[in-house]
């Protein structure tokens, strides 16, 4: 029993040994350079030298090593694109809107705004700048309370609201009585402006007018068709050109425009609107008014039968119907949160409002015995419904806004919304779309000229005097980018520069036409006439035979577990490669790693 126990871990610790040997790591490849294997034209610098003893796995890996070297043989050249264009791209940055001067402090506003002819003395430090040089719309001659009672920004951001699925419905902002909150200095006495501050628009001084009524207005505009030519006598030419647009009456203001037909008259009952982006389905047009939400139309509700009004969660259930009376009994359940209504009773032509806040709202307009003899209640439906008038407020950008509405009876004409919670930043978001923001500039000088006697004033020793000025800026949040195709021909843009063409480096694949794998007998080993790989150890290859006699191969291939010798200068000046193993499963790992070295140049 011990015996074969003892002789059983024998045999399976050779077998172990043998595997081992066998998943032995694979052949290290030498540092061979691109060279030895292709020209620099692309086409092969290398013959693949089988032995005429080989056995068919050495033919295998030499025909294996050909396909790898086929990766390499192509070159690459620069060729001129045909009917190419390129495409040129522009950052803008983005733009300044407006800038609006709200404090100066200089010789100017000094001598002209103020009238000052004898300036005695100039400011050398922020707290002595004087608190009466803010703008009050005409002059530098106000105070801070002035400036602020009296400012005022306006700006238009287009197409932002709906009619129907069309947006070409622009908001026009005003912000006035703008009011600074310093954070430097802390305690600020609104005499000179803050160095640093957020703006803050209070209460009711934001308003967003929206106006429903479009119209198809046209601009016309003078171009000059013609060069003046005055050595010759002949004039500039001119011709009017008229462009259409679609807007409202401030856009036809705004840009000179003359009306040419109503677009719209505004919103009516059954068209769907926005304001502020929300969505508003018209049920009706009052006096300044309008009642908005979801008509689902009218169904037939069976007698026990609990049915979804469509498109909705709300489960109406008919529990008795009066044909005599028209009168049906229902209850309504939200399926998904579970708010269910006292039992009501619904009269025919009389809508009943079932929780009494506009979300489901029924009307009872006929009761009658089906074919099959169940009594069916006809039943509309309207969800969400809300009448909204002057003072409804709205929510965006988390901040409450109230509304103003004008109709004609027919038509919701406009609407405008003013904010009920303060506006602030520095920079102050407005609607994504821009940037209002407060700036505080000083700049020193070493002197001044006072105009009583015409003397150059000297700023006192390690002082120099300041003047400074204070800005609201509105600012795009986001550049532009603006993409441009220029065709061979064009000319660049922006440039005097002509694009004459397209060019670009091409891979040419480099056909081989002679062979490249050949018999050991057929090589001159004085002059090979290229770099050669021999594929296969002395007994299958003579040329590695050669190599081993000569002492120029330094490997011992009998016991090689699969190698690759790199041998410069080998034979007659060329370069050789042995891709070789003691047995020819070896000498197939062997090619295999030079095939993966192939892949990796």
């Amino acid at each position: 029993m011990k015996i074969r126990k003892i002789a059983a871990l024998a045999v399976g610790a050779a077998m172990i040994g043998a595997t081992v040997g066998f998943a032995s790591a694979q052949p290290t490849v030498p540092q061979i350079p691109k060279s030895f294997f292709v020209n620099a034209n692309g086409t092969p610098n290398v013959k693949i030298v089988v032995g005429s003893n080989a056995a068919a796995m050495d033919v295998a890996s030499a025909a294996d090593i050909a396909v790898a070297l086929g990766s390499l043989l192509y070159t690459t050249q620069q060729v001129e694109a045909q009917n190419a264009y390129v495409k040129v791209k522009e950052e803008i940055p983005p733009a300044t809107v407006d800038m609006w001067t709200i404090y100066a402090y200089n010789y100017t506003t000094i001598t002209q705004d103020h009238g000052v002819t004898n300036i005695t003395s100039w400011p050398t430090s922020y707290a002595q700048l004087p608190g009466d040089y803010w703008y009050n719309g005409a002059a530098f001659t106000a105070t801070y309370t002035d400036w602020s009672s009296s400012s005022q920004v306006k700006t238009t951001i287009s197409d932002k609201d709906k009619i129907g699925n069309e947006q070409l419905v622009d908001w026009h902002i005003t912000f006035k009585n703008l009011q600074l909150v310093s954070t430097n200095p802390a305690n600020w006495n609104q005499t000179a402006p803050p160095q640093s501050a957020q703006i803050e628009i209070t209460p009711g001084n934001a308003t967003i007018f929206v106006d429903y009524k479009l119209y198809n207005y046209s601009v016309t505009t003078t171009e000059q068709t013609r060069a003046a030519n005055p050595e010759w006598g002949v004039p500039a030419a001119y011709q009017n050109v008229t462009s259409y647009y679609i807007g409202d009456a401030e856009n036809v203001a705004a840009n000179g425009g003359t009306i040419v037909s109503n677009y719209t008259e505004g919103v009516a009952a059954g068209e769907s609107f926005t304001i502020l982006g929300q969505t508003f389905d018209v049920l009706s047009v009052g006096n300044n008014t309008f009642t908005a939400g979801y008509d689902k139309g009218t169904a037939w509700y069976q007698v026990g039968q609990p049915q979804t009004i469509q498109g909705t969660n709300w489960v109406v259930t008919v529990l008795d119907i009066s044909i005599t009376d028209q009168r049906a009994l229902i209850t309504v359940k939200n399926a998904v949160t579970g708010q269910e209504s006292n039992q009501l009773i619904l009269q025919e032509n009389q809508p009943v409002d079932v929780f009494g806040d506009g979300s489901v709202v029924l009307t009872l307009e006929d009761t009658f015995v089906g074919i099959d003899g169940h009594l069916i209640a006809s039943i509309h439906a309207t969800v969400d419904k809300k009448t909204y008038s002057t003072g409804s407020v709205l929510t965006y950008g988390g901040k409450s806004w109230e509304m103003t509405i004008h109709t004609d009876g027919t038509y919701i004409t406009n609407v405008t919304l003013t904010n009920k919670n303060a506006l602030e930043g520095n920079p102050l978001d407005v609607f994504g779309k821009y940037n209002l923001m407060y700036k505080f500039v000083t700049k020193a000088n070493s002197e001044y000229y006072n105009p009583a006697n015409g003397s150059v004033v000297q700023a006192p020793a390690n002082k120099e005097f300041i003047v400074a000025y204070a800005y609201i800026c509105l600012k795009e949040k986001q550049g532009q980018i603006i993409e441009k195709e220029v065709k061979v021909g064009g000319t660049l843009p922006d440039s005097s520069y002509t694009l004459e063409g397209v060019y670009a480096n091409a891979t040419v694949i480099k056909p081989v036409t002679e062979p490249i794998t050949v018999m050991d007998y057929q090589v001159n080993l004085n002059d090979p006439g290229s770099n050669l790989i021999l594929v296969g150890g002395p007994v299958a290859n003579k040329v590695t035979q050669y190599l081993v006699q000569q002492n120029i191969s330094k490997i011992d291939w009998y016991s090689s577990p699969g190698n690759i010798e790199y041998l410069p200068k080998a034979l007659g000046g060329y370069d050789v490669v042995i891709v070789a193993g003691a047995t020819r499963n070896q000498t197939m790992v062997a090619a295999k790693a030079l095939m993966q070295y192939l892949a990796g140049l």
